[in-house]
């Protein structure tokens, strides 16, 4: 099984598949391309994920996502940085980084992370199967939505879709980020496809803005799913109606 490596540094990349050659466990494969990078997921088995993020934790975030509305917990990712912050550092880890060393690349501390992350993910025993929002609750393994109207099944492509809006929810994503985490392509080649099954979901899920939520399209980037405007009174309303219990009772 491979490694693979993203990054624009042909050094660093020498340096590292040669140290995990040495040491008799993987090889690594080159990528500079996160599509290229997703592809290759999609087909291919790997043990690890490593990005050289260089100075900023930017590299990976298609990736991470195509991975977690992928449900695809048994793949680690590992990221080296040379001087990240705090924020860099907590922005990756809230993405879902598995481990990170930062400085100036270390072959022997690289090659122990690498090894104890591959180790400590063991397969899929992380993989989570349900998660809710409002009146919503989206089950992977019956690959179905409870919605206020009843159970919904959707087909493999709908819930992973469903299951990046979800846990994007309140926040655009565009049509690229939504191409390259549920199609691992470009957002021109996979446009198609995407307005079919975001009409489909609204549909499906009656996200068409009767309801809670509603799946609004953002003109020429994206799209996001919010809260409607009568929701969000609801809870206003309801928030100020307990401010005003809490008073009333000094």
């Amino acid at each position: 099984m491979q490694i693979a490596f993203y990054t624009p540094d042909d050094q660093l990349f020498r340096k590292i598949d040669a140290a995990f050659a040495e040491d008799g466990t993987y090889r690594c494969m080159r990528f500079t391309h996160e599509l290229t990078l997703i592809r290759f997921l999609e087909r291919h088995p790997a043990a690890l994920v490593l990005f050289d993020a260089g100075r900023t934790a930017a590299p990976g975030q298609a990736v991470l996502s195509w991975r977690a509305c992928h449900f695809r917990s048994d793949l680690p990712v590992m990221m080296i940085g040379q001087s990240w912050d705090q924020h860099n550092m907590i922005e990756a880890l809230d993405a879902g980084v598995d481990e990170i060393a930062v400085g100036a690349p270390c072959t022997k501390e690289i090659l122990a992370r690498a090894r104890r992350t591959i180790a400590r993910s063991g397969g899929s025993s992380k993989t989570v199967n349900r998660m809710s929002l409002g009146d919503y609750t989206i089950d992977r393994s019956e690959r179905a939505v409870s919605t206020p109207g009843g159970k919904v099944q959707l087909t493999a492509r709908e819930l992973t879709l469903a299951w990046l809006l979800f846990t994007s929810a309140g926040s655009l994503l565009t049509r690229d980020q939504i191409a390259h985490a549920v199609w691992g392509k470009d957002a021109v080649i996979a446009s198609r496809s995407i307005e079919q099954h975001i009409y489909k979901l609204r549909c499906k899920l009656a996200l068409d803005g009767e309801g809670e939520l509603q799946l609004k399209a953002v003109y020429s980037l994206g799209y996001i799913l919010d809260r409607t405007a009568s929701a969000a009174a609801t809870v206003s309303t309801a928030c100020i109606g307990e401010r005003a219990v809490a008073i009333g009772a000094h």
